[in-house]
């Protein structure tokens, strides 16, 4: 009985204790909890205080964010295109993106299986695209950019396969002075390529500190920066298409301009029984575009600086290195400009089989490049230029066109009439 009654002494110790034990060790766990949420796993929190982004910033956000968002679409369904494109999907493209100069399908040893449209205003060089990149993989998209008397143009490739095979790319090409057609102020807002200037606003270039950056070297580095100099400050950002940056600048300071440039992005709509580059309206109810009359956007259509004592400086000349001023200027109906003189040929040839009578001009740029201008028409009368424009748009439709400002003298120096 006495032994009975140990052990049961024992057992309510033990329980006690354990009792105890368990106790203290809840109380621990409870202690450790909190300290490990107030030093090691603390909870988020939000601060909500307003931001204040610096007024060159603002202003960058303003003008580049519409081109920004129209750039990043236009990538994305790029990229998604690893096929031979049907001529639906060519048709969607060209109509989501009216920037678009043209698309084409290029196999790897340049044969062209596909071109939209069928003929060029410029010379287009799709080769670049195919040359080999260690940054890049097999099947990523590519981009770059070239100059052209006509202005810049940026190429952006996808490869497609067959039987993951690679058998080619599909190319999108276009002037990014259409691309600012979404841009709220494109005056104010300036895009770099590694290439070089794509579009300087409304700015003299050449006084800003953009034009002293080495953006090769700097973009391998740098996805943001300001740049300054005793006139003031832009600030930028760079965004990929393809394995290419492009630098998109603003700002708020007061640099040098020149007007003149923004008549780059005027371009004469045809009448309106002639096919524009404009979608039409559709039974949405989308606003419909319309033609202004010739006489009042031929006055908008100089493509040459127009310098403070009222000279001209054209944009090619009939010898190497940047064109002299000039009061004696003629507007040219241009429908090619190219390097190559066969292709100038084939282009006079093309223009011939619509009833215009094509002349040839070897002028040269100001970086001092040989170029073979094709024009169907020039005159010191703006007003009957644009006309010959608008009969070249009617009858020859699917060839590009454009109007340019040349010496008076260099015209008649340099052309050869067939």
């Amino acid at each position: 009985m006495r032994r009975l009654m140990s052990v049961a002494i024992i057992m309510a110790l033990c329980v006690t204790v354990l009792a105890g034990c368990k106790q203290t060790a809840k109380n621990v766990w409870k202690d450790t909890k909190k300290y490990y949420r107030e030093y090691v796993n603390t909870p988020a929190t939000l601060e909500f205080e307003p931001a204040d982004p610096e007024p060159v910033e603002d202003r960058l956000a303003t003008v580049y964010t519409p081109v920004g968002i129209a750039l990043e679409s236009f990538r994305r369904d790029m990229e998604n295109q690893d096929q031979f494109p049907t001529d639906v999907w060519v048709d969607k493209m060209m109509s989501k993106y009216p920037w678009l100069s043209g698309i084409a399908v290029v196999a790897t040893d340049g044969t062209i299986y596909l071109q939209k449209p069928a003929v060029s205003m410029k010379a287009l060089d799709f080769a670049p695209l195919f040359a080999e990149d260690e940054k890049s993989g097999m099947r990523d998209m590519r981009a770059y950019a070239e100059s052209n008397p006509l202005g810049p143009e940026v190429y952006a490739g996808t490869p497609f396969f067959v039987d993951n095979e690679l058998k080619g790319m599909v190319i999108a090409h276009f002037d990014p002075r259409s691309l600012l057609s979404v841009c709220p102020d494109p005056a104010r807002l300036v895009i770099i390529a590694p290439e070089g200037v794509l579009w300087s606003g409304h700015y003299i270039y050449d006084t800003t500190p953009l034009s002293k950056v080495d953006w090769k070297n700097t973009l391998e580095s740098d996805n943001s920066d300001t740049e300054s100099n005793e006139l003031g400050e832009f600030f930028w950002v760079s965004k990929y298409l393809g394995n290419m940056p492009l630098v998109f600048a603003a700002t708020t300071g007061e640099f040098p301009i020149d007007p003149s440039q923004l008549n780059a992005l005027v371009r004469p709509e045809p009448v309106m029984d002639v096919p524009t580059v404009m979608p039409e309206k559709q039974d949405s109810g989308a606003e419909v575009f319309e033609a202004a009359p010739a006489e009042e956007v031929a006055q908008e259509v100089v493509a040459a600086p127009i310098l403070e004592n009222g000279m001209v400086q054209p944009t090619l000349s009939d010898t190497p290195g940047p064109a002299a001023p000039t009061k004696d200027v003629v507007y040219s109906v241009q429908v090619g400009a190219f390097h190559n003189p066969q292709y100038a040929q084939e282009r006079m040839d093309l223009v011939r089989s619509h009833g215009f009578t094509p002349c040839l001009m070897k002028l040269y740029d100001h970086q001092g490049q040989l170029w073979h201008v094709v024009e169907v028409f020039d005159s010191p009368d703006k007003v009957a230029a644009f006309k010959v424009l608008r009969d070249f748009a009617k009858q020859a439709p699917g060839v590009e066109y454009t109007m340019g400002i040349l010496d008076a003298g260099v015209v008649t120096r340099r052309k050869e009439c067939q």
